[in-house]
């Protein structure tokens, strides 16, 4: 046999192995663009972006923080996002301090050394245990957090442990750092919304159901309802449900605009 016959099948491994590496590497590529379709928000998003809601912007930078900032500074620019169902259970708590219309607070508490103001005279809580306390069409400051309330304003209604307080004209109503148990809160507008890294469960429309795991949110405008409950099962202690307009979570910018 020949020099060149025994070299004829080397020739050929070498071209199988070759062919093998190329294609390998191709494999890879594809793999490296395709894989953030699996279970990624911005897939999702794209996906629910069919049902009329076309996908603005979704980019990665290495600075998301000055991206959001640079859209909390258009202001204008936010009448033009579309809204998008949200409904987010979280364990993290935002701390909000604002002038607000409201529809309806409700409370839970035990906490009875606040003193509460209404209509200029002292709510007597001395013989109760637990308080139901519940405003409605409340117009003033707001300032909650993880532990505590404030309200300064006034409400058309107020009701204790069914025991309500109505004038023809609206009743002032104030306290201060109430320890309360559970808040919950109809029809809130909050801007430049932040929730610290956290785990919790994101749902956008109906198509996006997002796993929350140790990532912040952040929302430039938020229209809904709101249910604060420090003794919820599985740490769960911030219910969101409404429209959102700009939504920040995991690593992501998302806007949409109108068509």
């Amino acid at each position: 046999m020949s020099e060149a016959q025994l070299y004829k099948p080397h020739l050929r491994f070498y071209i199988f192995m070759a062919t093998l590496v190329v294609g390998g590497l191709f494999f890879l590529l594809f793999m490296n663009e395709d894989g953030v379709q699996g279970n990624s928000l911005v897939s999702a998003i794209t996906g629910y972006s069919s049902a009329n809601i076309s996908e603005e912007s979704i980019e990665e930078t290495s600075n998301f923080d000055e991206e959001f900032n640079q859209l909390l500074g258009v202001g204008s620019k936010v009448k033009n996002y579309r809204s998008i169902p949200l409904m987010l259970s979280f364990n993290r708590i935002p701390v909000v301090e604002k002038e607000a219309k409201i529809s309806e607070v409700k409370l839970e508490f035990d906490d009875l050394s606040t003193t509460i103001m209404i209509n200029g005279d002292r709510l007597e809580l001395n013989n109760l245990k637990e308080v139901e306390l519940s405003i409605e069409g409340f117009a003033g400051l707001v300032n909650f957090g993880s532990s505590e309330l404030s309200l300064s304003g006034t409400a058309r209604r107020i009701e204790v442990n069914d025991i309500a307080f109505s004038s023809e004209k609206e009743v002032p109503i104030i306290f201060q750092g109430l320890n309360y148990g559970r808040l919950h809160i109809s029809d809130i507008e909050l801007k430049d919304l932040e929730l610290g890294e956290g785990d919790g469960k994101l749902t956008v429309g109906e198509k996006l159901s997002y796993v929350l795991d140790n990532e912040e949110v952040k929302m430039i405008y938020f229209n809904g309802a709101l249910t604060i409950d420090k003794g919820a099962r599985n740490a769960t202690f911030l219910v969101m449900e409404g429209d959102v307009q700009g939504l920040y979570t995991g690593g992501q910018l998302l806007t949409f605009t109108l068509h």
